[in-house]
């Protein structure tokens, strides 16, 4: 039976992977940009912001980013190794 978990590169590569699908997973789950009348909200007591981006859409793509970085490099480590 193999061990997904045998040596430190595996546990570096599946991290990698982890954290990839977690940024993904944050992306996708953010909140719908707002669009429309913005110069005149009567009803509401929110302010405009122009230019406010939510968490997920700032930490999501650097979590993708970083998680493939580590993954290629864990899976380039493991595929020139010796048997």
């Amino acid at each position: 039976m193999r061990r997904p978990f045998r040596t430190p590169t595996h546990v570096v590569l599946w991290t990698g992977v982890l954290v990839a699908v977690v940024g993904v997973l944050l992306v996708v789950t953010a909140p719908a940009p707002s669009f429309g009348w913005f110069a005149y909200a009567p009803l509401s007591h929110d302010a405009f912001v122009p230019g406010t981006r939510p968490w997920q859409l700032v930490v999501g793509p650097v979590l993708v980013l970083v998680g493939a970085v580590v993954a290629a490099f864990a899976g380039g480590r493991l595929s020139v190794r010796r048997r």
